[in-house]
C-alpha cells in the first residue's frame, strides 16, 4: 500500500513539479496586478520656511503610519523605496503643533498608488526663535609659531566681530569666536593672514562670514645670559653669592636693546622673615629694568641674605654665578 502510494506520487514527477510552478506564478501574477490597501511606516520630514525660527527637536512622533493604495506590485516597491512625509511649515507664530494630510507624503515617481490616510493627524515639533548678534572673534595661533616666534601684542582682525544667528539659549552661551590654529610666517617682522574660523563644534548656528584676516608682528624668540649682576639687597643686608647671570628670552630685535648696565637683581624685603636669623634665610631674586616682552630668569634664583657684619664662612655660602660661556 505505501509502496503504491509512493509510486503514484513520484509518478511523472517532473510534470507535476512544473505544474505546481505554473500556479505559483499565476497566483503571483494575480496578486500582483490586485488592488489592495495596506499601512506602512513614513518617516517625518519637517522643513521650516519662517526664517524666524528652526528645528531644535524631531517631530513627535518621528514616524506616522499612512494608509496606501494600489496594486500589489507597486505595494512591493513600496517596501524597499519607502516614502517620506515632508512638513512644510511656514509663518509659525505661537504654534508648535501641525496637522498632517496624505497630500505630503512625497512617493517615488512613477508608482501607480495613493495615500487615502494618515494616522496621528497630527504632530508636535520643537521650534526655537532665532536671533543674532555680534560675537567677537579671537584668533588661534599654532603651539609651532609661538615657540620660535614672539607675536606682538597688536594683533589685528578684520573684522573684529561676526554677526551670528540662530537659538536665543545658544547665542546666550557663545562668548567668542576663535579661528583654526594656524601658524605664522613673518615677512621680515610682520604677517597678515586669511584664516577661516573654527565652526566643528557649532552646528545650528550661522554666520554672515567663515574667513577673517588676521595681521601684527612677529620676531624670532631667542635667548641669551648676561652678567655677573650684583645682587641688590635692602637694610645693609648681604647676599650671597653677591652677584648672579641674568638668562633673557624675548623677541630678537627687543634683547639687542637690553645692555647689563642697566638690569637689577634685587631681593625685595616682603620676600625675607621679619625678623632675620643669624644664619641668614633664602630669597627670591628678582631681575628688573627689563624691556617690553622680555622674560629674565636669575642664575641662581635665590640667594642666602645674611644679617650685617656675619663672616662669610660662618654663612657656608655659594660661590658666585658664574656666566655661562
Amino acid at each position: 500500500m505505501k509502496r503504491s502510494l509512493a509510486r503514484s506520487l513520484t509518478y511523472n514527477w517532473r510534470l507535476k513539479l512544473s505544474a505546481l510552478a505554473l500556479a505559483v506564478l499565476i497566483w503571483a501574477v494575480v496578486s500582483a496586478e490586485q488592488v489592495t490597501s495596506q499601512w506602512i511606516p513614513v518617516r517625518v520630514d519637517p522643513v521650516v520656511r519662517d526664517p524666524e525660527f528652526v528645528v531644535t527637536a524631531p517631530a513627535e512622533p518621528a514616524v506616522v503610519s499612512v494608509q496606501v493604495t494600489g496594486p500589489g506590485r507597486e505595494l512591493w516597491e513600496l517596501a524597499i523605496n519607502r516614502p517620506t512625509l515632508v512638513l512644510s511649515v511656514r509663518d509659525v507664530g505661537e504654534r508648535r503643533t501641525f496637522g498632517l494630510d496624505p497630500s505630503m507624503v512625497r512617493l517615488p515617481q512613477g508608482l501607480a498608488v495613493r495615500v487615502s490616510d494618515v494616522r496621528p493627524s497630527v504632530v508636535t515639533l520643537g521650534l526655537e526663535r532665532l536671533t543674532s548678534r555680534m560675537v567677537p572673534v579671537r584668533a588661534r595661533i599654532g603651539g609651532r609659531s609661538t615657540q620660535y616666534f614672539v607675536i606682538g601684542e597688536d594683533l589685528v582682525i578684520v573684522p573684529a566681530e561676526v554677526r551670528v544667528t540662530g537659538p536665543a539659549d545658544r547665542l546666550a552661551t557663545l562668548e567668542a569666536l576663535t579661528t583654526r590654529s594656524f601658524d605664522v610666517v613673518p615677512d621680515d617682522s610682520t604677517f597678515s593672514l586669511e584664516v577661516v574660523l573654527d565652526t566643528a563644534s557649532l552646528d545650528g548656528l550661522s554666520f554672515a562670514r567663515t574667513r577673517v584676516r588676521v595681521s601684527g608682528t612677529a620676531d624670532r624668540r631667542v635667548e641669551r645670559t648676561v652678567g655677573p649682576i650684583r645682587v641688590s639687597v635692602p637694610d645693609g643686608l648681604q647676599a650671597r653669592p653677591a652677584e648672579v647671570a641674568v638668562r633673557l628670552s624675548g623677541p630678537e630685535r627687543a634683547l639687542r636693546r637690553v645692555f647689563p648696565g642697566e638690569l637689577r637683581a634685587v631681593v625685595h624685603r616682603d620676600s625675607l622673615p621679619p625678623d632675620l636669623p643669624p644664619m641668614g634665610a633664602d630669597a627670591r631674586v628678582v631681575v628688573e629694568g627689563l624691556p617690553a616682552g622680555v622674560a629674565a630668569t636669575a642664575v641662581p634664583n635665590r640667594v642666602r641674605v645674611l644679617p650685617p657684619g656675619v663672616a662669610r664662612s660662618t654663612a657656608n655660602p655659594a660661590p658666585a654665578a658664574q656666566v655661562p660661556r
